[in-house]
């Protein structure tokens, strides 16, 4: 399909070329803007994406990087414990990341509300906040609802949280109290919840490794060995 653009861009080109005699390509990336063309329809796309469809992103976002930090840890037992690829687990995270991912945009859309700037007393506030409200919300939620899909019962999701919560969240005030100071500090505020879930998929990679590989790691005499 043929799209209408501005001429004078091309006309310019075409004068510099004559008058001046260089070499076509060189005049053509000097003289064109650089949204001509492709450019401009990926400009635009990503205008909406982090725009208008900015809650689509996060959302779809945070189901496929719980895919991707849960892949690396499947491949962790596949060489380590010789087990096949889980690509129901894959299709349980990625749900997983489609329930907590609204949360999460709703929460830091709202905290940038009302803590608007990027001080650093502001930015400690975000944080506490973070730690003590959306930290526990998450890792509550990841714990919860990938159990339930994976197919375990209400009881047993209780358990698997109370045996795992306290254990985890202890990890997270280590880990992210920094990550978040610049996140808060110095990032967009439409860039939030996708730095967070590309840092988070490193972050997954212990976290999928501590629900999936929790009780193999207590129950057997030689991993224990190697870790001590």
């Amino acid at each position: 399909m043929w799209h209408i653009v501005s001429t004078a861009p091309m006309r310019n080109a075409v004068s510099r070329l004559l008058i001046h005699q260089k070499h076509p390509a060189t005049v053509l990336a000097t003289s064109l803007p650089r949204n001509y063309g492709r450019g401009r329809h990926w400009n635009n796309f990503l205008a909406k994406m982090f725009g208008k469809y900015l809650a689509v992103t996060n959302i779809v976002g945070s189901g496929l990087l719980l895919v991707a930090g849960d892949a690396v840890t499947q491949q962790y037992e596949r060489a380590v414990h010789k087990r096949l690829f889980d690509f129901h687990r894959s299709g349980c995270m990625f749900l997983t990341g489609l329930a907590v991912g609204p949360v999460q945009h709703a929460f830091y859309s709202h905290l940038d509300e009302y803590l608007p700037d990027s001080k650093r007393i502001t930015a400690v506030k975000k944080i506490f906040f973070d730690q003590m409200f959306m930290s526990p919300t998450y890792i509550f939620l990841f714990f919860y609802v990938s159990s339930l899909l994976e197919g375990k019962t209400i009881r047993e999701s209780n358990a698997e949280i109370r045996e795992k919560f306290l254990y985890t969240w202890m990890i997270d005030c280590l880990i992210w109290p920094a990550v978040q100071y610049l996140n808060f500090r110095f990032l967009n505020p439409r860039h939030r919840v996708v730095f967070i879930n590309v840092t988070n998929c490193m972050y997954i990679v212990l976290l999928s490794y501590i629900k999936h590989d929790w009780a193999l790691h207590n129950q057997n005499p030689e991993i224990k060995e190697k870790s001590d």
